[in-house]
C-alpha cells in the first residue's frame, strides 16, 4: 500500500450500527449482520476509531437505518429486500434504530436516520459536514455490500475524500464483503484500522 495522509478535516461516520441490525437479539439478526459484526471484530475497531476521534475533538456522526413506511405504496416490487424494509422494523423512535450499547453516542454527536441505502438520503448529513468544514470521511459500519457501498458512491458524487477501514466494516458473508471492498477501493482509500488510526494521529489541532 502506498503512503497516504488524511486530506483536510476528517469526520468519523458509523453506519447502521444499531440494535435491529447489529444486536444478536435484534429484529434483523436473522440476516447475519449481527453475527458477522461480533465475530469479525469490527466493533472493537470502531471503538478504537471513536476514541481517537473524540480525543482529538474531531466530528463523530452516526447514521442509522430508519424506515419510512409512508413510501411503501410507491416502493419497488422486485427484490427480496423490500419485503424486509416494510415488515415493521427500524421504525422511528423504536429500539431498532438506537445505536448498540458498545458504540453509544456521546452528547453533541448527531445520530441521523437514512432511507434507504445512501447515508446522505433523507437527512441533512451533507449540510452538517459542510458546516463543520469536513473534507475527509472515515466510514465504518454495515453492510459493506449494501449501505457502505452505496454511501461510498454517494460520497464520491459529493466530492468528499473517503477512507474506509477494511476491518471496521462487514457484510453478512465473506464473499460479498470482499467483492464490495474491491469496488469501494475505486473511490476510497481502503486500509486497516491500524493505518487509519496512524493517519488520524497526524491530523493537526487546527482541524478540530
Amino acid at each position: 500500500m502506498s503512503e497516504w495522509t488524511i486530506a483536510g478535516k476528517p469526520a468519523l461516520i458509523l453506519l447502521h450500527m444499531q440494535h435491529a441490525i447489529c444486536d444478536p437479539q435484534g429484529s434483523l439478526a436473522h440476516l447475519g449482520h449481527a453475527k458477522a459484526a461480533h465475530e469479525s471484530g469490527i466493533i472493537p475497531n470502531q471503538q478504537r476509531l471513536l476514541k481517537a476521534f473524540r480525543a482529538k475533538k474531531l466530528p463523530v456522526i452516526y447514521v442509522n437505518s430508519v424506515h419510512d413506511m409512508s413510501r411503501q405504496k410507491d416502493a419497488p416490487t422486485l427484490g427480496r429486500f423490500w419485503a424486509t424494509v416494510f415488515s415493521g422494523v427500524n421504525l422511528p423512535g423504536s429500539k431498532d434504530v438506537e445505536v448498540i450499547g458498545e458504540l453509544a453516542s456521546e452528547p453533541g454527536e448527531p445520530v441521523l436516520g437514512n432511507f434507504v441505502f445512501s447515508m446522505f438520503a433523507s437527512n441533512n448529513l451533507d449540510a452538517i459536514l459542510r458546516e463543520l468544514g469536513v473534507r475527509t470521511l472515515v466510514l465504518a459500519g454495515v453492510a459493506t455490500n449494501m449501505a457502505v457501498l452505496a454511501s461510498s458512491w454517494a460520497a464520491a458524487d459529493l466530492n468528499y475524500n473517503l477512507v474506509v477501514p477494511s476491518d471496521a466494516c462487514t457484510g453478512a458473508d465473506y464473499a460479498s464483503q470482499e467483492a464490495a471492498m474491491k469496488m469501494i477501493s475505486a473511490v476510497a482509500m481502503v486500509a486497516p484500522t491500524e493505518k487509519v488510526l496512524a493517519c488520524v494521529g497526524q491530523v493537526g489541532p487546527s482541524a478540530a
